[in-house]
């Protein structure tokens, strides 16, 4: 039943589109002045302060902005500009948006099919899409009558593009509200001036009807009764006036960009279009209707002064009806702080910087090299670590509680570790960690950036901020002690091959690699205990074999059987480092493999595609043991 109405919901919303496509609005929409060329504005710094509910969770238009351009294109800018700046065009109407390559459409079946010459880069106009639009809509409603469950890559990429055809159209209707349109066309000279309404002009808005649509309502009560045959053209006008402002009213209802909170109570927040047809009848928010009218009015005229002062107006409005206005104002500096800074993106350059310099380090041993590494360490660790400060603030919860985090999270603890290790050991070792560590976890990270907000709300499983930072955050911390020990473990392996005499630096290597493996399996042990508790209180068991519980307590089996076999002799240190090799895949499986699966009650992180590269990462492994384990057993014997 609910996959049925969810595709109601979307066949609904499909007729929806087809109806805005036939009127002229979206057309008009686009259409300036000829031989005018629509100004821009040189700056959109007050717009993207702007509080939105998206998901959710309320955010500046900043960030809800770059969450629509990657959901459309794959990237959070476009033409070397600010997202900021291509969400302004689509809203303001400016009619290059059409032109913008923006549609990303990986597939080349799908442009074949409808008969678009391929785009190297895979991305597409408005315009070269518009003419298609009808078989897109017919392709998506065939591909939506398939079950999820056997749908092909290509249809589901056919469904995304429809869907995302249909948000750019709405968005580019967010303020059709305030441009002159046909349908409220008035040339009667008697009628305007009783309405007073600009004589100078016959084509009006849709907020100059609307808010005359009580006075409108008495001169059409007049004509009840009569014969329609008998109207004047001014009648004949009002006539059509009501029933194009009862049409579009149907029309243009529940809008994205949800700008004005209306219902504290369930946060309920309603675009600029829903309000104004919720609220016109409302004397004391007229003020506030004709506001979003100047927005655009001002936007489409380049005139920055009047839009700042309008947009900081609305804010203010906006600020009045929330709770707690000043903490969400903080808390959206510091978003806007974070999207801006992009410390994770430096981060992971700097990670790369350190493991580059390492090898420099190793190669011509001085301190020059090894004061540059220590100094990028730092850098890259106090990135890592502010920017999931700047996290916690925003969300006003724990750092841990989708795979995004977990990546961010277990980068920023490897690397501490690391550069603990490294004020031990003081062998670039340390460096090493740090460096591998923090930048393949954020360049895994950055591979599930792409899908969406990563600041996201918590999903109902981990709706709980005790446990969350308790359990969650253990787990998490136990993950990355075992990845740490499978990375000394490569880098063990590596030691036996090409310096297989040096006793003292394969001890010293061998010692940190007992030390985290340890450490993950104690963490590992204490996270899946503190889970259990957790399960017995949310759910009311302990233990229920859930996927995700069982990966849990493979790690501790895994790495306790490592440590039994190395206490009883059963192996060596060569043979404990590819065992903690095979640790990380076993990390892996627990962390989110289990999720592919999609069953049991911690499948909150599933995501498409993985399969492909969780085997590809294991045969990767199993390939370096298999060649490596070798001739390192053989390097150590003679």
């Amino acid at each position: 039943m609910p996959q049925e109405r969810g595709e109601m919901k979307r066949s609904i919303l499909t007729i929806g589109l087809l109806c805005l496509l036939s009127t002229s609005a979206f057309a008009q929409m686009f259409c300036p002045l000829p031989g005018k060329p629509m100004p821009e504005l040189s700056s959109y710094e007050t717009l993207r302060q702007l509080p939105v509910l998206e998901h959710g969770r309320i955010k500046p238009v900043d960030t809800y902005a770059q969450n629509v351009l990657l959901r459309l294109s794959g990237r959070r800018s476009y033409d070397k500009k600010p997202a900021i700046n291509w969400l302004a065009g689509v809203i303001f109407a400016n009619p290059k948006m059409r032109d913008e390559k923006i549609f990303l459409i990986n597939h080349p079946e799908i442009a074949d099919a409808l008969t678009i010459e391929p785009e190297k880069k895979r991305r597409y106009s408005y315009t070269q899409l518009e003419p298609h639009i009808n078989k897109i809509i017919g392709l998506a409603q065939k591909s939506l009558a398939i079950d999820e469950d056997t749908r092909s890559i290509v249809e589901n990429e056919i469904i995304r593009l429809e869907s995302n055809i249909r948000l750019f159209i709405q968005l580019s209707n967010s303020f059709s509200f305030a441009i002159p349109h046909n349908d409220f066309t008035l040339t009667d000279m008697q009628l305007k001036e009783q309405l007073q309404l600009d004589v100078n002009r016959d084509v009006f808005n849709f907020i100059e009807m609307v808010m005359r649509a009580n006075d409108l309502q008495i001169y059409l009560s007049k004509l009840e009764g009569s014969n329609s045959e008998s109207w004047s053209e001014g009648e004949q006008q009002i006539y059509a006036i009501v029933n194009n402002i009862f049409s579009w009213s149907m029309l243009y209802r529940n809008m994205p960009l949800h700008l004005v909170p209306v219902d504290l109570e369930s946060n309920t927040w309603q675009s600029p279009w829903d309000f104004i047809a919720g609220n016109v009848a409302r004397p004391e928010h007229h003020n506030e209707i004709l506001f979003w009218a100047d927005l655009f009015h001002f936007a489409a005229a380049g005139d920055q002064l009047e839009f700042d002062l309008t947009v900081k107006a609305l804010g203010d409005m906006t600020n009045k009806r929330i709770k707690e206005a000043e903490s969400l104002k903080n808390r959206i500096n510091i978003e806007l702080m974070y999207n801006d800074w992009k410390l994770l993106f430096w981060a992971k350059v700097l990670y790369l910087l350190v493991f580059l310099l390492c090898l420099c380090g190793l190669a011509f041993p001085n301190r020059f090299f090894y004061g540059l590494c220590g100094t990028a360490a730092v850098g890259a660790f106090g990135a890592n670590l502010i920017a999931i400060i700047m996290r916690i603030i925003i969300l006003d919860r724990p750092p841990v509680s989708n795979l995004y985090e977990t990546f961010v999270f277990v980068a920023c603890v490897s690397a501490i570790t690391g550069l603990l290790i490294e004020k031990i050991n003081k062998k670039y070792l340390g460096f090493l960690i740090t460096s591998i560590s923090g930048f393949a976890f954020l360049m895994i990270a950055a591979k599930y950036s792409t899908e969406g907000d990563t600041l996201q709300m918590l999903v109902a499983v981990l709706n709980s901020n005790f446990w969350l930072s308790t359990h969650v955050t253990t787990i998490t911390i136990g993950y990355s002690g075992v990845c740490v020990a499978g990375i000394v473990g490569h880098i063990y392996l590596l030691q036996a091959i090409f310096k297989p005499n040096d006793k003292k630096l394969l001890d010293k290597t061998y010692g940190v690699l007992l030390g985290t493996l340890g450490f993950g399996l104690v963490m590992a042990f204490l996270g899946t205990n503190l889970g259990g508790i957790w399960a017995d209180q949310s759910w009311g068991r302990f233990w229920g074999w859930d996927p995700k519980e069982n990966g849990a307590l493979l790690i501790i089996l895994w790495t306790a059987i490592l440590f039994h076999a190395r206490i009883a002799k059963m192996i060596g240190p060569l043979e404990l480092a590819a065992g903690s090799v095979l640790g990380i895949i076993v990390v892996m499986w627990a962390w989110f493999g289990v999720n592919l699966l999609n069953v049991g009650l911690h499948s909150y992180g599933f995501t498409q595609g993985l399969a492909t590269n969780l085997i590809i990462y294991v045969v990767i492994e199993l390939l370096f043991l298999g060649c490596v384990y070798p001739i390192a057993k053989r390097k150590i014997q003679t």
